[in-house]
């Protein structure tokens, strides 16, 4: 069975989902603080949070949000909860057109959005200087504000001061890094190798060169991955990533990656690998980007080139 579940089973996030699906703010305070075990964890679960209650809300302020925020001054998660929101919320009355296809009034809708976000995140950051979960938002905003290189990594830096692993975080980084938001493949590729040379064994963050991949692979499509280098390159990224089925929603984002890379790459041996540790969670990227051309949906393209992998059909 395949299926995309952004709790991946795991109980503390379902504790999250259920309490966001009902709106319930107050336990969904108590399920993003309660017994948490690391930054990873925290983040994780704000995620979770964020992408529930806006999968309901769309563009629109989820219900009672506004009301926690002003009955608890200075509640980190409620401020960081808020700055989510606003990102998620913002990016959904731009839409996924590039700019010079989507309407002006939507282009200035995004930017003022993004601006209250960045004040809800700013003002959570400041109430727990601890927690990762507002630099994790301020880090995906930043392309959408086309700030520049430096204050990129300077958003990068303070998250992984607090994060340093956080493959889900830290992606965003290399996403604004990168071609399709003003930068490049190289760009974005030279800074991950000088963050993976203090990557510990075992982390996630190696899967970071498949999501700069993507990226190029979004601006010049199929033909750059028959470059002998860069094929090198994505084995050994392959090869430091965790080497066992995925628990965490960081190692299932990972090796998604890594299998839709070797998809993306007509490498079906490899890729039925990292299919394996999956254990049937699908993520929705970079499954999206790679069914856009056939016009399937991420988990239909999930099944199809999984069938491939266990076949050693190319893919």
């Amino acid at each position: 069975m395949a299926r995309i579940d952004i709790t991946f089973g795991r109980p503390e996030l379902a504790a999250v989902r259920n309490a966001a699906t009902r709106g319930d703010l107050r336990a969904l305070g108590s399920a993003l603080t309660a017994g948490l075990t690391s930054a990873h964890d925290r983040l994780d679960r704000v995620k979770v949070a964020v992408d529930t209650l806006t999968a309901r809300t769309g563009a629109s302020v989820p219900a009672g949000l506004d009301d926690w925020v002003r009955s608890e001054p200075g509640n980190p998660t409620a401020l960081a909860v808020r700055g989510g929101v606003e990102v998620a919320r913002a990016w959904e009355i731009r839409g996924g057109a590039l700019a010079r296809e989507t309407q002006q009034q939507r282009l200035r809708d995004f930017i003022a959005i993004l601006g209250q976000a960045e004040g809800y995140c700013r003002a959570a950051a400041q109430a727990d200087q601890r927690d990762p979960a507002p630099w994790s938002f301020l880090l995906q905003m930043a392309r959408g504000q086309q700030v520049d290189a430096d204050e990129v990594l300077r958003r990068r830096e303070e998250l992984e001061a607090r994060a340093p692993q956080h493959l889900g975080s830290q992606l965003h980084a290399v996403i604004a890094l990168g071609p399709m938001w003003g930068g490049s493949a190289e760009l974005a590729a030279d800074h991950i190798r000088k963050w993976l040379t203090s990557a510990p064994a075992g982390s996630t963050l190696p899967a970071l060169f498949f999501v700069a991949q993507y990226q190029r692979f979004l601006r010049e499509g199929r033909g750059f991955v028959r470059d002998a280098e860069v094929r090198a390159e994505g084995h050994r990224a392959a090869e430091r990533l965790p080497n066992r089925p995925c628990a965490t929603p960081d190692e299932f984002l990972a090796h998604n990656y890594a299998a839709a890379w070797f998809a993306l790459s007509r490498e079906p041996g490899p890729a039925n690998g990292h299919f394996k540790f999956l254990r049937g969670y699908a993520t929705e990227y970079p499954w999206t980007f790679l069914g856009a051309a056939t016009g399937q949906r991420a988990l239909a393209t999930f099944r199809g080139k999984r069938q491939n992998a266990l076949l050693r059909l190319p893919i």
